[in-house]
């Protein structure tokens, strides 16, 4: 029969800074390991470079506009997949209808293949902004002609159902998302040298802080526990492994605090790194802050990749409460400052051996994606002999 054919759609692939781009560079990587044919079909204006080798990576969509539908669909067909899977959203559907008729263009042709979408984020309404009141509606559009939703978290499935009624019929699978930063290779004493690097001495505590800067990830309380540390005498740097740029008003008002705290000299801001770099910092640092304004999520990719290198986290939670032995993460309620620097002060420098806590692989995602295939395909099968 020959391999699995797969082509993905996603608006965005590395080198474009997306979390969903650089989940479906992960995934197609782990479905080619696990014996899949992989094309990719995205964006030609990101920078991302074509490829031949499997997974094909091809750059071919100059625009997600209306006008650009026949030939995405060509681009599409000419990989000849068994599995056409969209990611969706990405930053660059927002603006686009395009994406929204892609599935059903798909599912109305004459020859037909299984269509699955996952879904990165909900379906829901944000109050009080009109254009928040497309997000059903564009996902009831690609939802209800899939063949079959992935979700990364029960309850994105759930705000789904109530789009339409219809939408409780559409097969769904829950599949986590697993890290798009590898476990750092790093002995203790390379790690202790990173550290030298930096010019941290022993008695500080290196905090660190990953990912996206966003008003909904909460990085004035990272600034706040900071603060409060310097007050008890508790002496902490923190190292951003992200970016703050002067043309973002958000950051720019985060980097003026920075400066009229006093925190110039105890923050240092990397900008953004490759992945092997990320691991390694996350791994040197004493305690990863993460203080969700809304609770960490299955899908929090910077909790992930922190918690898997053995590191402490102080994170938030709606649900769990305390410190978590075996995860080596200490939860707080959303927005207890002073909780998440008490846990900072008491645990800091706590470590497991990395991996030593099951966090999903990328085997595992890539293993439950081609078990929903393949019974996609045996079903088509089934109903084609009858």
């Amino acid at each position: 029969m020959g391999p699995l054919r797969i082509c993905l759609v996603s608006g965005t692939y590395p080198p474009a800074r997306c979390g969903v781009g650089d989940y479906t560079e992960r995934l197609a990587a782990a479905l080619v390991d696990r014996g899949a044919e992989v094309s990719v079909i995205t964006s030609s204006y990101l920078g991302t470079r074509p490829s031949t080798a499997n997974p094909t990576v091809l750059p071919v969509v100059n625009s997600w506009a209306m006008g650009s539908g026949l030939e995405v669909l060509r681009r599409v067909l000419q990989t000849q997949p068994q599995i056409v899977h969209f990611q969706f959203p990405t930053t660059e559907y927002y603006s686009h209808r395009l994406f929204d008729l892609l599935v059903a263009m798909l599912k109305l042709w004459p020859r037909r293949r299984k269509l699955v979408v996952t879904l990165h984020e909900p379906a829901t309404v944000k109050k009080s902004i009109v254009p928040g009141l497309f997000r059903p509606l564009r996902h009831w559009l690609s939802g209800a002609w899939t063949d079959a939703l992935v979700v990364v978290d029960e309850s994105y499935r759930d705000a789904f159902w109530t789009v339409s009624s219809r939408m409780r019929n559409v097969p769904s699978r829950v599949i986590p998302i697993a890290s798009n930063i590898p476990v750092s290779e790093m002995h203790r004493d390379e790690l202790q040298k990173l550290r030298e690097q930096e010019g941290i001495p022993d008695n500080v505590a290196v905090l660190s802080y990953f990912g996206f800067v966003q008003p909904r990830k909460g990085f004035e309380q990272v600034l706040d526990i900071l603060t409060l540390l310097r007050r008890r005498g508790f002496p902490a740097k923190l190292i951003l492994v992200g970016d703050l740029s002067e043309s973002n008003p958000y950051h720019r008002d985060l980097l003026g605090r920075v400066h009229n705290d006093g925190l110039k000299l105890d923050v240092k801001v990397l900008g953004h790194l490759d992945r092997v770099a990320v691991a390694n910092y996350l791994a040197m640092s004493d305690a990863c802050v993460l203080p969700f304004i809304d609770g960490v999520h299955p899908k929090r990719g910077s909790f992930l990749a922190a918690a898997q290198q053995g590191t402490f986290v102080v994170t938030t939670s709606t649900s769990k409460k305390g410190l978590f032995l075996t995860e080596n993460v200490y939860y707080t309620t959303p927005g207890d400052v002073e909780e998440m620097a008490r846990a900072v002060q008491e645990f800091s420098g706590r470590r497991l051996p990395s991996g030593s806590y099951p966090w999903p692989s990328w085997k595992s995602v890539a293993d439950e994606h081609l078990e929903l295939f393949n019974l996609l395909l045996t079903a088509r099968d089934h109903t084609s002999r009858q």
